[in-house]
């Protein structure tokens, strides 16, 4: 039997009413996944980034809005603004060189569906973006290619997963 999907949208109403059980169900389902994230993103303290980005997702859940897009993206984003300002505050010099990505083959979802697709080069530029906040500036250094072909590439990328 296959589980009911999960609400993220729902749950994160409910939290900005204050429904603590809703906050336990989002932690219990989505922290074991961004506790991964954030030991790629901020190694040495990669529990103190979770705590603090669901400290953050609660105070400021009534900050969601359904019409902007789906509730785990606005949930990812905060756990990644997060991560970003704690390596400009320390100052942290980013790798010269792309850290490793999974094997295509490795991958699920749509992500996966865009490592099969036909620009790779779209799913390199996704991939770095979430799992090593990567901007434009920092993917052209690594993967060698101009700025605009990696947004050109990864537009279409994503245009091809939209379709």
């Amino acid at each position: 039997m296959e589980a009911a999907p999960f609400d993220h949208a729902a749950v994160l109403l409910a939290c900005a009413r204050g429904d603590e059980t809703a906050f336990h169900q989002l932690y219990d389902h989505e922290a074991p996944h961004m506790l991964a994230l954030c030991r790629r993103l901020v190694p040495g303290d990669a529990e103190g980034l979770l705590h603090d980005t669901f400290a953050l997702i609660w105070r400021n859940a009534d900050q969601y809005d359904p019409h902007m897009g789906p509730a785990r993206a606005w949930i990812y984003s905060v756990l990644r603004h997060l991560s970003h300002s704690r390596r400009i505050r320390r100052n942290e010099v980013p790798p010269a060189e792309a850290p490793s990505l999974p094997p295509p083959s490795a991958v699920r979802g749509s992500l996966g569906r865009l490592a099969a697709g036909s620009a790779p080069i779209a799913f390199e530029t996704v991939a770095h973006a979430y799992l090593h906040g990567a901007d434009y500036g920092r993917l052209s250094a690594w993967l060698r290619r101009g700025e605009f072909e990696l947004r050109r590439a990864t537009r279409a990328g994503l245009k091809e997963l939209a379709v």
